[in-house]
């Protein structure tokens, strides 16, 4: 995903935030900052429209749409416009498998052989390596648009039968491959063990007991269809066309499912309850991937850990035909954030997304500390008990006024996200991403062992 400059004009705005019970710890000041971040990033980029939905506290407290589902001719995001969910679906796929493992039909350890006999590697790769993204199976969709043959109806065994075939491309358990192919065989594993089609028995396992009543299968909307918004594509920095067609068949187990932001986030209050799978497969669902050389992966079964903001989270992101979506769910505040979006030709989604997180997470102690720092540079007066003794000589009246010239000027933060962090020798590094202004800031920090903060800077990160 590249950062172009979209050249058409967002159309009208429009906006419907419709609490779900719950809503008072969502207060108006907060809303109102919540609405304020979501269409700027929309302005900025250009992109047509975004559907947004929280969760706080095991409750849905926020739900809001925002420009337009369809440009032309115009017809305006509401809560009820649902958007492909594209790869997310994978975590329902792999919850699936773990809804027939806890029902006694299958393992996570038993091998592809046992319903696919003749595919590379089948006698060795395991229900978990396909599901963690380790089986060494290729993509079977590598390009990023539908031509020729995938603009019409297609067989999941035959692009099994096909792909499945190719070499693996590496030992299974050895290495991480993200590929849509390995949930392709997946998806039909669950049909074959159940007897059902799998979004049949997603729909009766997971999203009628759930009311997802929006939810429905990608595969059965006829194209145009006025049941989703129009996805939208773009060719170098020309205008935003609507994303060609995709035939039936071709994301079955990878990308299928179709939803609304408020649907999801049923789905991640019910997650963070645990109420969706049994006690063994909820855990299984969420550890991370181990690879044979005892290292670990952080792709777990249809979501990835990260850590961040101090504590866990899992998440996925969704890239389909002129759609990206992505679902955070941080356990440790029962909190998740669901932003969907009808172009995959901007960056919208995840600056969304960044932006949502930093208004509404509460930063970690490391992270109180760096956001401290930065605004103290940006005011041109840091807290010098921070600092230490070789920084603050360092840090000399005319180089903070030199920061607070520089950035004071790019107005409040709006993402603040620690990028990378490691400790070498009792010498700690951190770096953040930092967005103030929409402009893009790297923030570098260099702690001794008691803590103190004994190097600093600011740079531009494009």
């Amino acid at each position: 995903m590249g950062l172009p400059a979209v050249l058409v004009a967002l159309l009208t705005s429009a906006t419907e935030c419709l609490p779900a019970q719950g809503a008072s710890q969502t207060g108006q000041t907060m809303r109102r900052k919540l609405d304020e971040a979501v269409l700027r990033c929309l302005r900025e980029d250009g992109t047509p429209s975004a559907s947004v939905a929280i969760v706080e506290g095991g409750q849905i407290t926020y739900v809001a749409a925002f420009g337009d589902a369809v440009i032309h001719p115009k017809r305006a995001a509401v809560e009820s416009t649902r958007y492909q969910l594209a790869s997310i679906s994978k975590t329902f796929t792999a919850q699936a498998i773990l809804m027939l493992e806890a029902d006694g039909r299958l393992s996570l350890e038993d091998k592809v052989s046992q319903w696919f006999p003749c595919l590379s590697g089948a006698a060795d790769v395991t229900l978990r390596e396909l599901l963690n993204h380790t089986s060494g199976y290729p993509d079977h969709y590598p390009q990023s648009y539908p031509a020729g043959v995938r603009g019409k109806v297609a067989d999941p065994d035959k692009i099994i039968d096909e792909w499945g075939r190719h070499p693996l491309l590496f030992p299974p358990g050895t290495r991480f491959h993200y590929s849509n192919l390995e949930y392709e065989i997946a998806g039909r594993i669950v049909e074959k063990v159940s007897g059902r089609p799998l979004f049949e028995l997603m729909q009766e396992r997971i999203f009628k007991p759930l009311h997802m009543d929006a939810t429905i299968d990608l595969d059965t909307i006829p194209e145009n269809s006025p049941a989703i918004a129009t996805g939208y594509v773009q060719t170098a920095f020309a205008a935003l066309q609507p994303a060609p067609y995709e035939g039936p068949g071709w994301s079955f187990g990878s990308g299928q499912v179709v939803t609304t932001a408020r649907d999801l986030a049923l789905w991640d209050a019910a997650f963070l309850e645990r109420r969706v799978l049994p006690p063994r497969q909820a855990a299984e669902e969420i550890e991370p991937a181990r690879l044979a050389n005892g290292s670990t992966y952080p792709s777990a079964l249809g979501l990835f850990v990260s850590h961040d903001q101090g504590a866990d989270h899992f998440y996925h992101v969704g890239q389909g035909l002129g759609f990206e979506a992505v679902n955070l769910i941080y356990p440790g505040t029962s909190t998740a954030i669901v932003v969907l979006t009808n172009t995959n030709a901007t960056p919208t989604c995840l600056k969304i997304a960044d932006e949502l997180t930093y208004l509404l997470l509460p930063p970690s102690a490391d992270d109180q500390l760096a956001r401290a720092l930065f605004a103290g540079l940006k005011d041109g007066k840091v807290d010098q008990s921070l600092l230490s003794e070789d920084l603050k000589q360092y840090l000399t009246p005319g180089r903070l006024s030199d920061y607070k010239f520089s950035l004071e000027p790019l107005g409040p933060v709006q993402a603040f996200s620690m990028l990378r962090k490691q400790t070498t020798d009792g010498l700690t590094t951190s770096d953040y991403d930092i967005v103030a202004g929409g402009k893009k800031l790297r923030l570098h920090l260099l702690l001794l062992p008691n803590g103190k903060v004994e190097d600093v800077s600011v740079s531009d990160s494009r």
